[in-house]
């Protein structure tokens, strides 16, 4: 609390603390809510970051899946036992790219729900902490009302 000065009452110095009080309050909000909104842009960023990466390798991926589309189709005039050999070894290739096709959606379905999860968990906390500063306000101005008869 702030000495009190010969020249100001008491009343004048706790309103001078109040309002200091007041003003603490205000830049802790501030910087709060500053902490929260550098929060969501790092969090969409990096979400928007990993839905462009699982694109583009999805992108790849299809476009690999039609060139050998393309190359099994054009092997499909050569002689018969050559178009049977690269049938089965292209039809493996296939089975083996949609496999690695679902572990990738699998993958971004997964990351997509921890990046939802980690959102829900940051937007709690940052009500719960708003919620609290509200009470914490509330309180303060009460306190303050109280002691200046209001």
């Amino acid at each position: 609390m702030l000495a009190t000065s010969p020249d100001l009452p008491p009343a004048r110095d706790e309103l001078l603390e109040a309002q200091r009080q007041i003003r603490q309050l205000k830049d802790t909000i501030a910087a709060l809510r500053a902490q929260l909104e550098q929060a969501e842009t790092v969090r969409r960023e990096a979400v928007q970051a990993t839905a462009a990466g699982g694109q583009d390798e999805i992108r790849q991926l299809q476009n690999t899946v039609a060139s050998l589309r393309d190359e099994l189709s054009a092997l499909a005039a050569a002689k018969t036992d050559a178009v049977q050999a690269a049938v089965a070894a292209g039809q493996d290739e296939a089975k083996q790219l949609h496999t690695t096709i679902q572990a990738l959606r699998d993958e971004t379905d997964r990351l997509n729900f921890a990046h939802a999860a980690e959102r829900d968990r940051l937007q709690q906390a940052a009500n719960d902490e708003l919620k609290q500063l509200r009470e914490t306000i509330a309180t303060l101005r009460s306190h303050l009302e109280a002691k200046h008869g209001r």
